[in-house]
């Protein structure tokens, strides 16, 4: 009886420590996707940034934003993230940031804060994050 008790015990430790450890390698992907689209962003690497972490329904919209972003000459100076939220067991995850731009002719450093809605989902056998919500208006 004691030995099955052990044997329960041992398997209840090892399927706890298993979700402990899948629900963080699913937060530090988190982290490191919405770094990264951030910073391709921020360096004018805006279609590259679509092409990797865009759900792939909103990506032509998300395309066609980027194309008017460079026709008008938006660069972006700088980027914070203000805050962050994952969600590993609802897959999904919340981003605030804080673009500072200007558009040119005019020198004006603007900034604008960008809500990021962002899924963590299978897609073409390849689990990661997306994000959902589209580019901000730069005005």
């Amino acid at each position: 009886m004691t030995q099955c008790v052990k044997l329960l015990l041992t398997l209840l430790c090892g399927f706890m420590l298993a979700a402990c450890t899948t629900n963080t390698a699913i937060r530090e992907d988190f982290d490191k996707s919405f770094k990264a689209y951030n910073r391709m962003l921020r360096w004018q690497e805006v279609e590259q940034a679509g092409m990797r972490y865009m759900e792939p329904e909103q990506r032509d919209a998300f395309m066609t934003v980027a194309e008017q972003l460079k026709k008008r000459k938006v660069t972006i100076t700088d980027y914070r993230i203000l805050t962050t939220e994952c969600l590993p067991e609802a897959g999904s995850g919340d981003v605030s940031t804080e673009f500072d731009y200007f558009i040119l002719p005019s020198n004006r450093i603007k900034t604008l804060t960008y809500r990021q809605k962002w899924v963590y989902r299978e897609i073409g056998g390849e689990k990661g994050w997306r994000v959902k919500s589209p580019l901000p208006a730069f005005e």
